[in-house]
């Protein structure tokens, strides 16, 4: 139906600043399950009239216009989206907000069907259905109050029935407010936006229809019998008597009882296997899935369905380039595919409930659920500085006005979702403290649904919850939680926290920490910010190493860019202060898995491999595997075998495998230098292919790769020129530069000790590297020639790499030399000895800058994605040929990328020729449109200028990226410490 114009708005009273009421909401419902009935419902999605104001009274609406629900007005030409991670971008001012308060008025008619009216005329109930509202609005019915919503992501339903007549036709308006109350319990890392972004039903609930429901569908591991209790509801809140029926177990009974159902197929991450259900009364049919399991927590240990299982998990928001948070069916499916593709088994909803159609697609496909609730006060901890009386101590954990409010919306949302086999845990929120009431909240998850655990991370001790869990800890620190025992750093360190963000632990727990007696997991970990996250290899093998470290989730899944276009016309990914925001945390919403498209970046292809359900060593001869799945064995997989670095492959006879165990499996023995691995699946299951490579692993002989690759021997003697020399091909100037290697221009060739900063290495991280380096120049370095001389048959370059303001720089040696078209480059790089040890150097290798556009690439290396020092993981030694542009990897704010590993020949190819590189003993290879100071310059990835020339990188030693843009530095392995470091390399142009 569409839009109504109406004549008149109704205000509500002077003196009602509902949206700054405790407890939060009027008017509404108690919060029930969303369930799938055939009962009659009504969507009111489309298109709504609207109008736009700044007073939450709505005295300076404007002009009335369309818009559509679901959706965010700020995202269909509505005012401006706002980025903060941290900081609220209102005063913390507990309840109030300020009188400037965004506000939309919606408005549209409204007909309750008629042939609704024998119903209604029995007493059914007519219920209208908020799903999301940012953050708080009024709901009018023909100009009378409904009541107020409260709590955005959280389900909200309104009984019209005594104000609707059945095909007459009435004026519905919603007026939505900015900031609210509720604005203090809703301050997650996302984008501020605001109005009717989830959709709005009329529904009709029929007499004895079942207007609630929870079922428990256990599973017993020792027997592997199931017994399923299925409770109905009627809308006044007493028991309902209904039929629950499941054919294919041949159910047929009444509700309220415990069935023994005998023996069932269990449900799991790994095997998601649901059993379709119906619970009816005469009135009313509500459809179920049922996945019968059992989680549970022995000792250190948690356990489902009687097995340790391990987290691989990834932080999900619900986020679109162009929609926003509003959710579509193809974002759900692609996301949940892309997670099942790459070796997730678990996700994470922060911080709130999600949609609920992605909790049945987590069922369907098999994914472990942390299911949270809307719920973070980040904000209070913004200016926390362990003296500041305003800080978290002040905060809604402590605050007991929230206690009622707080433990409603908690039970409203673990209400909505408790029907899904998928959640396995409950978390109460994000980054809020800990007092008395959020202790009211672990409470009144239990009273709602004692089946599953309670996790909540600032309960840094674990005195409450049931699992115990960090965000970000450091390898090491991981390691003392994984063998049970703190040292007093970093016991300290988390009683300093405890003492800034709730109260001072006591003394016994101090002494004796609950932490240590229960599982552990990572609930943020390995921050994907940009170019990341490092270390994700270690990470895991802990959890290898520790029963009671249960893995974790990624931070996070998306990066959460906005489709706009710059002040040059570009189109961009926009994030923070790309909107006119006064107040804003930058780019730090894109760290995601995937770029804001859902392009995977090379972060998830390394998760995928260190997530990967089977542990594969290869070595010479033969290949180990380990079986880390839970339930399965491996006779859904097949194994193959390359031994001409994938050229061909040959299938392996591939051993079934328990849960858990491990083998050798043996390998044709050859002379090549590289031997490939890889298991793939034989069937499709769910969005997973058949033949989908699920981990792939290599082993590679060095010194054979090295031999396989033709050694220098010069035969051409250097000739001194006019104004320079010539190396066979090659002509360098009067400074011994190199500007021409044969037909092809060289506008750049020079030994660099930089490459552009990645986000983990920016100002706002624990170890801002960039400002270091550049501090000290880094980025533009001095180059001063020595001494230049023909020696036999090199041309042997002595320089100076130099810093302004510093005695810091390196010495620099080069040997040209020829045999015959290629030309040789040895290398030799000796920093200055008195070099910081705290200041590790971004690399070391060599930039040549040939002009004009080589826009082909074949190499022989790791492949086929990105690689630095402590990540890479999935990538394997080939050959392979990209485009230029599949080259680069498009992060939202442009940063070093690109970088392929171990490459020992390559060929460029374009309109100017042909470049062919050879390294025998394998370098970082770079190939881009643009150089390392444009890919410093740019603040957009759509701002990125091509210059016309192509830029080549090559690099004997880099450092890691690590994880600091939030998380830990690069472990000590990656660090790239200054030291002497040679390398060599042969340039050959081809017409």
């Amino acid at each position: 139906m569409p839009a109504t114009a109406p004549t008149s708005l109704p205000r509500p009273r002077p003196e009602d600043r509902y949206w700054e009421e405790l407890p939060a909401g009027r008017g509404r419902l108690p919060g029930r399950a969303h369930l799938h009935s055939d009962a009659p419902v009504v969507s009111l999605d489309g298109e709504w009239s609207f109008r736009l104001g700044q007073r939450a009274d709505g005295s300076d609406l404007g002009e009335e216009t369309t818009i559509q629900v679901p959706g965010l007005w700020q995202l269909q030409g509505h005012g401006a989206p706002q980025y903060t991670n941290v900081i609220y971008p209102i005063p913390r001012d507990v309840p109030h907000v300020p009188d400037e308060n965004p506000t939309g008025h919606y408005a549209r008619s409204v007909s309750v069907p008629a042939d609704w009216a024998d119903a209604l005329a029995a007493d059914a109930r007519v219920l209208l259905r908020f799903q999301g509202v940012d953050s708080c609005a009024m709901v009018w019915l023909d100009g009378e109050e409904i009541g107020v919503t409260a709590g955005s992501r959280l389900t909200q339903e309104f009984d019209l029935t005594d104000r609707v007549r059945p095909g007459a036709e009435h004026r519905l308006d919603v007026r939505v407010h900015q900031w609210s109350v509720n604005t203090y319990l809703e301050d997650q890392d996302m984008w501020w936006a605001s109005g009717i972004f989830r959709s709005v039903d009329l529904l009709l609930r029929p007499v004895g229809g079942i207007h609630d429901l929870r079922h428990i569908a256990d599973y017993d591991p020792a027997t592997g019998e199931g017994t399923l209790r299925v409770e109905a509801t009627g809308i006044d809140g007493a028991p309902l008597q209904a039929r629950v029926r499941v054919p294919e177990l041949g159910i047929d009974a009444a509700t309220g009882q415990e069935l023994r159902v005998g023996t069932v197929e269990p449900w799991s991450a790994e095997v998601p296997r649901l059993y379709d259900a119906t619970v009816a009364t005469d009135t009313e049919t509500v459809a179920l899935r049922i996945g019968f399991r059992r989680v549970e927590i022995v000792g250190r240990t948690f356990r489902v369905n009687g097995e340790r299982v391990v987290f691989r998990g990834v932080n999900r928001h619900e986020a679109d380039p162009v929609v926003g948070r509003t959710q579509h069916e193809g974002n759900q499916d692609l996301d949940a595919a892309l997670m099942k593709q790459h070796n997730l088994n678990a996700v994470r909803t922060s911080h709130y409930p999600p949609h609920q159609r992605f909790l049945d697609v987590c069922d369907e496909v098999g994914l472990y659920v942390i299911c949270e609730g809307d719920f973070e006060t980040h904000g209070f901890h913004a200016d926390v500085t362990g003296e500041d009386p305003t800080g978290a101590a002040q905060g809604p954990a402590v605050d007991e006005r929230f206690t009622e409010t707080l433990t409603e919306r908690t039970r409203r949302f673990v209400h909505r979702d408790l029907n899904h086999p998928s959640i396995v845990l409950w978390s109460i929120g994000n980054e809020a403290a800990h007092g008395p009431v959020t202790r009211a909240m672990i409470e009144e998850v239990r009273r709602t649904d004692a089946s599953r655990p309670v996790i909540y991370e600032q309960d840094y001790f674990a005195q409450d919850v049931d699992v115990h869990s960090l965000m970000y800890p450091q390898h090491a620190e991981s390691e003392q939680i994984g063998r049970g025992e703190l040292e007093d750093a970093f016991r300290e360190r988390l009683a300093g926290m405890h003492r800034v963000f709730g109260s001072d632990a006591p003394a016994a727990v101090l002494a004796d920490p609950p932490a240590l007696t229960k599982p552990f997991l990572w609930i943020e970990f390995a921050h994907a910010m940009g170019n990341g996250a490092g270390s994700l290899k270690e990470y895991m093998e802990l959890t290898d190493r520790y029963e009671a470290l249960h893995g974790g989730f990624i931070w996070e899944w998306i990066d959460h860019g906005l489709e706009t276009s710059d002040a040059d016309g570009n189109r961009i990914y926009g994030y923070g202060g790309d909107f006119g925001e006064r107040l804003h945390d930058a780019n730090f919403v894109a760290d995601g898995l995937v770029l804001p498209d859902r392009t995977p970046s090379p972060a998830l292809a390394d998760a995928k491999h260190h997530y990967s359900p089977v542990a594969v060593n290869v070595e010479p001869g033969r290949v180990r595997l380990r079986n880390r799945y839970a339930f399965r064995d491996l006779t859904h997989l097949r194994a193959e075998v390359s031994l001409d670095a994938q050229q061909s492959w040959q299938e392996v006879e591939l051993p079934p495998l328990r849960p858990g165990g491990e083998t050798e499996v043996e390998l044709p023995r050859h002379d090549g230098a590289v031997t490939t691995v890889r298991l793939l699946t034989r069937s499709a299951e769910g969005p997973v292919p058949a033949g989908h490579p699920v981990v792939i692993a290599e082993h590679v002989d060095a010194q054979r790769l090295t031999a396989s690759v033709p050694a220098p021997a010069a035969t051409i003697t250097p000739r001194q020129e006019v104004e320079g020399w010539s190396v066979g091909p090659l002509r360098l100037d009067d400074l011994a530069r190199p500007v021409a290697l044969g037909d092809l221009g060289l506008v750049h060739a020079a030994v660099d000790l930089y490459r552009a900063p990645v986000d983990n290495e920016r100002a706002f991280t624990a170890t801002p590297l960039e400002s270091r380096w550049k501090r000290i120049g880094l980025d533009v370095p001095r180059l001063r020639l020595v001494s230049a001389g023909i020696k036999g048959q090199e041309l042997v370059v002595h320089r100076r790499l130099g810093l302004d303001g510093t005695g810091l720089g390196a010495d620099i040696t080069e040997r040209w030399s020829a045999d015959g078209e290629r030309v040789w480059c040895a290398v030799e790089v000796e920093p200055s000895r008195f070099w910081p040890e705290n200041l590790p150097l971004p690399r070391i290798g060599y930039t040549l800058g040939v002009a004009g556009g080589l826009d082909e690439v074949t190499y022989t290396g790791q492949g086929p994605h990105e690689a630095y020092p402590d990540t890479g993981g999935g990538t394997t030694h080939a050959t392979w040929t990209s485009t230029l542009e599949q080259l680069q990897t498009r992060y939202v704010m442009p940063q070093e990328n690109g970088n392929r590993a171990r490459v020992v020949e390559a060929v460029l190819r374009g309109a100017p020729g042909q470049l062919q590189l050879t390294a025998p003993d394998g370098l970082g290879l770079a190939v881009r449109p643009w150089s390392t100071a444009e890919l410093d310059r740019a603040r957009h990835d759509g701002a990125l200028r091509a210059d016309g020339n192509t830029w080549v990188t090559l690099s004997a030693a880099l450092h890691g990226v690590g994880s600091a843009a939030c998380g830990p530095a690069p472990l000590p392995p990656y660090v790239l410490h200054a030291r002497p470091v040679a390398f060599r390399f042969a340039l050959q142009a081809r017409s």
